[in-house]
C-alpha cells in the first residue's frame, strides 16, 4: 500500500500512515505553484480509473516518484496537451474531484483529458478536490455551496459543513479535502485526516455521515486539520 503525500507532510502524520502499513512517496514541489501549494498532491497529479495524468514539467521533476505511484497502482502514466499556470485559474488543471462517475471541477479550466473519461458537473470552486472529501462513489463532505448544489443535483449524497477551520499556511483557511485521504484505488474503509478531526466544530457529524457510509475516521496527528493537497492511497483493487 502507498500513501502520496505533500514532501512536508509532519512526521507524526508520517509515522502513523507507515504504522498502518502504508509506503510512503512524498512529491516534490513544481516551481510553478506558491509554495504553500507546490507540493500538493492533488494540484500536481489526477488518479483516472485507467491512468495517472500529470504535466509534462512535472513528469521531468519528479519522473521517479511517478514511477514509483505507476508500479504501485498498476496505471500507466499519462502527460496532459496542458501545462499547468502559476495563478488561479489556470493552476486547477488537475485539482478536480471523482465520485462515481461524475466529476465535479471548474470544467473550463480541467483538462480534456480528465473531463473526457466523466460526467463533468461544472462548480465555481476551481479547487475543486481540495474542496471536496469523497466518501465513497456516491456521497461527499464540503464546505462549498457550489459544490453542495452540484451534488444535490445528481443525485450524490452530502453533507455540508462549516468553512474553515483548516490550516494552510499562508491562506486565511484551507479545506476539508485536502485535509483528508481518499482512495482512488482499491476503496479503503479508513479516512485519514492530517490533524485531529476533533479540532473541527463539525467533528461529530463528520464522523457520523462517514460511520453511515461504512468509513472509519482516523486523526493522523494532534492538532488543528492542515491541507495539505489531499493524501492518495493507492491500496490495490
Amino acid at each position: 500500500m502507498t500513501a502520496v503525500v505533500d514532501i512536508r507532510i509532519p512526521k507524526n502524520a508520517e509515522d502513523t500512515l507507515k504504522k498502518r502499513g502504508f509506503d510512503i512517496c512524498k512529491l516534490p514541489p513544481h516551481p510553478a505553484l506558491p509554495p504553500p501549494v507546490a507540493s500538493h498532491p492533488d494540484m500536481l497529479v489526477f488518479f483516472a480509473q485507467d491512468a495517472i495524468f500529470t504535466t509534462r514539467s512535472y513528469l521531468s521533476i519528479a519522473e521517479c516518484e511517478l514511477k514509483t505511484l505507476s508500479r504501485a497502482a498498476q496505471r500507466p502514466l499519462r502527460v496532459l496537451a496542458e501545462e499547468i499556470g502559476s495563478v488561479y485559474p489556470y493552476d486547477v488543471l488537475l485539482n478536480a474531484a471523482p465520485v462515481g462517475d461524475h466529476l465535479l471541477c471548474l470544467t473550463e479550466h480541467t483538462a480534456d483529458e480528465i473531463t473526457a473519461r466523466y460526467r463533468p458537473i461544472s462548480v465555481r470552486q476551481g479547487y475543486a478536490k481540495c474542496s471536496t472529501l469523497p466518501v465513497g462513489n456516491n456521497a461527499i463532505i464540503t464546505a462549498d455551496p457550489s459544490i453542495t448544489r452540484a451534488a444535490k443535483q445528481c443525485g450524490i449524497d452530502e453533507l455540508t459543513v462549516r468553512e474553515g477551520f483548516v490550516c494552510l499556511e499562508g491562506y486565511g483557511t484551507g479545506f476539508l479535502g485536502g485535509a483528508a485521504s481518499y482512495a482512488p484505488y482499491g476503496d479503503s474503509r479508513e479516512i485519514f485526516f492530517c490533524g485531529a478531526l476533533s479540532s473541527h466544530p463539525d467533528h461529530a457529524a463528520i464522523g457520523r455521515f462517514c460511520n453511515e457510509k461504512g468509513y472509519e475516521t482516523v486523526s493522523l496527528s494532534d492538532g488543528p486539520l492542515t491541507d495539505m493537497g489531499t493524501i492518495f492511497l493507492i491500496t490495490g483493487e
